[in-house]
């Protein structure tokens, strides 16, 4: 392995930043944090004391111009993933940009134009849940048939905030479920179908205050099996995604995001010869996925998650938002 020393800097003092990845960053032995930036200095300043960084910026403008970084973090509202980091590639920087990593397929195209214009430089979307070993074993499951073939996927992810200065309830900082948490049901169905839908439909109930979708319902119909999804900001906390086979199911109660990297995960197998149950040691997914991250980039191989996966992620969503979205699904809206 490679003795390289990678050095991330942070945009913006996002609460996932503070209490998830900078920690997971901070527990590898090949990795600095070495910045992290705000638009208020006291607050970049108050953030890099509390989390043992030794540099604060009070632009993210400054935080790019650093000569050193390596990785940039873009964990900021979501209407800002794709300025920053287009911002990020053109100052020579890596990105790991939070899901969802636009708000339009039209909007990722602009990253992904820019990325070609700066080859070196590599850009991923951070769906952290990926790089859970329950997802990996998930697949494997999946792949030797072991519930047979995968006929239905139902995912379920919800909490409930009615904050109005919350950036999930602000409709024009791209707030709302399906943009939040609604991209890990999506993104969790096309990778167990491994593909895209062939048509995307949807119910959305919009919040009369906020203008966003505080409720959605969709339907994907794959080419061998159909997915279901319900995502919700304001539904009492709860996420579980089942896949059904034609010789059995698994159950998956913490699918996306645990209330601490510390928690032990288990799915269930329910077959015709009983139900096992699978029990994970404790792992970090968001230590395995920038440790992922950095060895795609330095081997020069492709990234976990490419962009051209992120747009077919995108363009269900986008999908989804239509109101025409009972359309077989063609081209990418």
């Amino acid at each position: 392995m490679s003795e390289k020393r990678w050095r991330w800097g942070v945009l913006s003092t996002a609460h996932i930043g503070r209490t998830r990845f900078i920690p997971a960053l901070q527990s590898m032995s090949n990795v600095e944090v070495v910045a992290v930036a705000s638009r208020n200095l006291q607050k970049a300043e108050a953030f890099a004391q509390e989390c043992g960084i030794p540099q604060a910026y009070g632009s993210y403008q400054e935080l790019l111009e650093h000569p050193d970084i390596d990785i940039v973090y873009n964990p900021t509202p979501n209407h800002l993933h794709v300025p920053l980091s287009i911002q990020a590639l053109e100052h020579g920087k890596h990105v790991l940009c939070e899901k969802p990593i636009a708000l339009t397929t039209g909007e990722l195209e602009q990253l992904v134009q820019t990325q070609q214009q700066y080859p070196l430089a590599r850009v991923m979307e951070g769906f952290m849940y990926r790089f859970h070993p329950q997802w990996r074993y998930i697949c494997e499951l999946i792949r030797d048939q072991i519930i047979g073939e995968v006929t239905h996927v139902h995912s379920i992810f919800t909490y409930f905030n009615d904050d109005p200065q919350n950036v999930r309830n602000q409709d024009d900082l791209g707030g709302g479920g399906l943009l939040d948490i609604g991209c890990y049901c999506v993104d969790v169905a096309k990778m167990i179908f491994n593909g895209k839908p062939k048509s995307a439909q949807s119910h959305i109930d919009y919040d009369a205050n906020f203008g966003t979708d505080r409720l959605t319902t969709g339907l994907l119909e794959f080419e061998r099996g159909t997915a279901t999804l319900v995502c919700s900001t304001q539904t009492f906390p709860f996420q579980q995604v089942c896949i059904h086979g034609t010789q059995g199911r698994i159950e998956v109660d913490i699918p996306f995001n645990s209330a601490s990297d510390d928690e032990l995960r288990s799915i269930r197998i329910i077959t015709q010869d009983g139900v096992e149950e699978k029990i994970f040691d404790q792992a970090n997914a968001y230590t395995l996925m920038a440790q992922a991250m950095q060895q795609a980039i330095e081997e020069q191989h492709p990234l976990p998650i490419t962009l051209e996966d992120s747009m077919e992620t995108m363009a269900i969503i986008d999908r989804l938002f239509s109101p025409n979205n009972d359309d077989s699904w063609g081209e990418a809206p």
